[in-house]
């Protein structure tokens, strides 16, 4: 794996430009490289209470999420973002830390933002 030093020269990450060149796979792992789609998804979580009783000033409150990741798996009820995948693991046996398992009648809408291969 080749290290790619990241200097922002003090900047916030988002005003430094993102070089879409760079290699963090070797040419050997290239070839076993996946291709997965990142996706922006809206989608309404539900809203839970651990009491006993609704009090009487009880207020409806709906939660609302907006949620990036790799699109991992999709079928006809659900889909599967992963936030973090670790490249360094791959292949034994550990691969992604934080996913999210959405059901497809909870999503709002759903933007491709773009392919990633790793």
């Amino acid at each position: 794996m080749k290290e790619q030093p990241i200097n922002t020269s003090g900047k916030a990450v988002s005003q430094v430009s993102f070089e879409a060149g760079v290699d963090f796979l070797d040419d050997d792992e290239m070839i076993e490289a996946q291709i997965k789609c990142v996706a922006a998804v809206w989608w309404e979580d539900i809203t839970a209470y651990s009491r006993v009783e609704i009090p009487d000033d009880f207020e409806v409150f709906r939660l609302s999420k907006i949620t990036v990741g790799l699109v991992w798996k999709e079928t006809d009820d659900y889909i599967v973002l992963v936030q973090d995948y670790d490249l360094t693991n791959r292949g034994r046996g550990y691969r992604h830390n934080d996913f999210h398992i959405i059901p497809k009648g909870t999503i709002k809408n759903m933007t491709v933002l773009g392919e990633v291969k790793f």
